[in-house]
């Protein structure tokens, strides 16, 4: 796993690169479209983004991220 993880965001549909070390904590979202996978991921920085991209996807990443660089 690299340290740095591609994401697509919900609001502007635009990709994003994050670097993994700098995530604090994931949330799942429940929203009214169930269609849509996706989850907020929040940062020591204190700030968040809304990703197309489901809870249990990103705790994976984050997970063999942390198993390699732990």
């Amino acid at each position: 796993m690299t340290t740095l993880q591609t994401y697509t965001t919900v609001n502007s549909s635009t990709e994003m690169t994050v670097v993994m070390s700098a995530i604090s904590h994931i949330i799942d979202y429940k929203g009214k479209d169930t269609d849509l996978a996706s989850c907020w991921i929040h940062f020591h920085s204190g700030k968040s983004v809304h990703v197309r991209t489901s809870f249990d996807e990103v705790t994976e990443d984050l997970e063999e991220f942390y198993k390699t660089h732990g």
